[in-house]
């Protein structure tokens, strides 16, 4: 899972997911029925699709359950206004 990588007291510590949970509406993505509920791993932010007259992007998610577990990864082409907004990389700071 793409993540940035978290230093403490030296350590480095387990990766965390980087975007919430979201839920999409059957308008917001592409070729299925019904709402989805996804958490973001990757979205190509380069390359981009338009169909329909809307920007898409091809986004890496795991699906989500009605019971908050994983249910599996999929490829989704997701409308780009409902994408949030890609995170800030931090770099880690280094003392001397």
């Amino acid at each position: 899972m793409p993540t940035a990588l978290i230093f403490r007291g030296g350590r480095l510590l387990a990766r965390q997911p980087r975007w919430a949970t979201q839920e999409f509406a059957e308008s917001d993505y592409r070729d299925g029925s019904g709402s989805l509920r996804l958490r973001i791993v990757h979205v190509e932010w380069a390359s981009s699709v338009v169909r329909d007259g809307a920007v898409w992007l091809e986004a890496e998610a795991e699906e989500i359950d009605s019971a908050g577990h994983a249910a599996g990864r999929r490829q989704v082409l997701i409308r780009a206004e409902r994408l949030p907004a890609p995170l800030a990389r931090k770099r880690p700071r280094l003392r001397v």
